[in-house]
């Protein structure tokens, strides 16, 4: 369930700028690792000889076999018209202070929109490549950090507050202008081997925006898909095989040890054909999934995940959220008053308001207690 609200946070975000935040982070004595396939990333991503260009491209390489959210992987790797902008920043541009960032930042975030009004990318990456952001560990730091960075981008809503849903509104013109919620996410390096093992990614700081009814409208628009349902099939093929995955895109071992930070709910009703996968199922899928919830260890639509963020190890009894939704991928009409509106159906507006973003903050309701032998039981299905 989810409760819209003004989200009046009382935890003020610092007022200090982001450089002088991370001038304050403790610095490791020696790099610290990663695992292999981050490791073997940095030193492109993070080599600042390089053009930035192909610091991008070293950490699509990555995202394209081992980021475990399956619209990330394919998006970079170019394929299915789904589409990335970027807005990438270093320490040059961190140093030049908050106002700097937050004015590249805003004017990148129009550049995208105006692309995704016509059919361009339905996702776009703010990333701030910094050494001294891949050595911030989990930390009641690194979450006042991730704070600061939504401030600069969704100055609409400063202060953002953790525990949140923060939705962007990404355009599409077909035959009236529409806007589609996107979610909004953070990754880091730091990340690994946590209960954030999924958000992992090289190079420093990373938010990624993502919105499948925006690429679902562009399948119908561009002949890609026979129709909304047949677009919205294809967006749940993704998502039913990204849930699960987490934690199995570094390798074996990390999956033995850490499992997946989501995971499928099971034999709770007969399968409807319009969601039956469109392909063969993976192992992380069992053949007796929910179709309409998931479980995970936080809620994986939200902003800024206190604990998970701030906690450096990998709890053996976490707080689990079991009825993370998937109904919100449908081609049945919602109206405003639902929940779900603006999602696969969008929401009509002017030309000149295609860089609003209507979508008020939402605080989920906190889940009821799990027993812990529910959570060995139904974590690891693909290792039955």
């Amino acid at each position: 369930m989810l409760i819209p609200s003004r989200v009046d946070s009382t935890n003020v975000a610092s007022t200090r700028s982001l450089n002088a935040m991370l001038d304050a982070l403790p610095r490791p004595a020696s790099p610290l690792s990663f695992g292999a396939d981050i490791d073997a990333a940095h030193e492109v991503v993070l080599d600042t000889e390089r053009p930035r260009e192909e610091r991008l491209d070293a950490l699509l390489a990555w995202a394209s076999r081992y980021q475990p959210c399956l619209f990330g992987r394919v998006a970079a790797r170019g394929l299915r018209g789904i589409g990335i902008a970027c807005c990438w920043l270093d320490d040059d541009d961190i140093a030049r202070g908050d106002e700097h960032l937050r004015a590249r930042l805003q004017e990148a975030r129009r550049d995208w929109k105006r692309a995704a009004l016509e059919g361009g990318p339905s996702g776009f990456l703010v990333m701030l490549a910094s050494r001294r952001l891949v050595d911030c560990q989990p930390s009641d730091a690194l979450v006042e950090i991730c704070r600061r960075v939504a401030d600069l981008y969704f100055v609409e809503f400063a202060p953002v507050a953790c525990d949140v849903i923060y939705t962007e509104a990404v355009p599409l013109r077909t035959d009236r202008v529409r806007l589609y919620k996107g979610g909004a996410n953070f990754f880091y390096p730091s990340a690994h081997g946590t209960q954030n093992h999924d958000r992992r990614v090289p190079g420093g700081l990373m938010m990624s925006i993502n919105s499948a009814g925006h690429w679902a409208s562009k399948m119908v628009a561009s002949g890609e898909a026979r129709d909304l349902a047949d677009a919205v099939d294809q967006v749940m093929d993704l998502a039913l095989r990204s849930i699960g995955n987490g934690g199995l895109g570094q390798d074996r071992e990390a999956a033995e040890r850490f499992g997946s930070c989501t995971w499928h709910n099971r034999g709770l009703a007969p399968l409807r054909p319009r969601r039956t996968p469109i392909g063969t199922l993976p192992r992380t899928v069992p053949q007796d999934h929910s179709q309409d919830f998931y479980s995970g260890i936080y809620h994986t639509d939200v902003l800024v995940p206190t604990h998970v963020t701030r906690a450096a190890h990998h709890d053996e009894a976490p707080q689990v959220w079991p009825n993370l939704e998937f109904s919100y991928i449908t081609d049945a009409h919602r109206g405003p008053e639902h929940e779900d509106y603006g999602q696969v159906w969008g929401h009509v507006v002017p030309e000149e308001a295609m860089f609003s973003n209507p979508w008020p903050p939402l605080r989920p309701k906190p889940p009821e207690a799990v027993p812990a032998e529910d959570i060995v039981a139904r974590a690891c299905p693909h290792a039955a």
